[in-house]
């Protein structure tokens, strides 16, 4: 099992472990960030995700495929969504603490692949209000709390404390 858990910085975001995800989030947030308010240049893009990666990741980028370019995102001009995928895993975090409170032995459950009753909660809680709520609603809705981050801390926390014997 700690096999499939390890963690360790990657280069490639598409690759990363859970613990480091959020990270080549961060790193493509404060690019597009300083790209857009002017405070760097394009032709500045290269050196600038190479010294992000080493300063936040500590990784050393050796050629523009295996840093810049290897997102495709830019290329095809979709900025300003990369914050999405962080904001799923913290959504999913408080999800996971609601889930925990309402389906007895929910793990157990998922380890052994019996997914009916936590589908149900799912139907029931999530996807049968489809978008009568906007995001923020609909995770208060769910968990009683505006969203934060907390539930997805303590997710990993409590998950890599018990696989790394910490």
């Amino acid at each position: 099992m700690l096999f499939i858990n390890h963690v360790k910085p990657s280069k490639i975001r598409i690759e990363a472990d859970e613990v480091t995800y959020n990270m080549h989030i961060l790193i493509r947030y404060q690019i597009e960030a300083a790209l857009f308010e002017n405070k760097i240049e394009v032709n500045d893009l290269p050196e600038i995700w190479n010294q992000k990666y080493a300063d936040i990741l500590g990784l050393k980028i050796k050629n523009d495929a295996e840093g810049l370019m290897q997102d495709s995102h830019w290329a095809n001009g979709y900025y300003g969504y990369f914050p999405s995928y962080t904001i799923g895993n913290i959504y999913s975090g408080q999800i996971l603490k609601a889930i925990k409170k309402s389906v007895i032995n929910y793990k157990n459950k998922i380890a052994f692949g019996e997914l009916a009753d936590i589908n149900q909660w799912l139907k029931e809680k999530v996807h049968s209000h489809g978008s009568l709520y906007d995001s923020n609603d609909l995770i208060k809705k769910i968990s009683g709390e505006n969203i934060t981050t907390q539930p997805y801390l303590h997710y990993l926390e409590e998950k890599y404390r018990e696989l790394y014997n910490i």
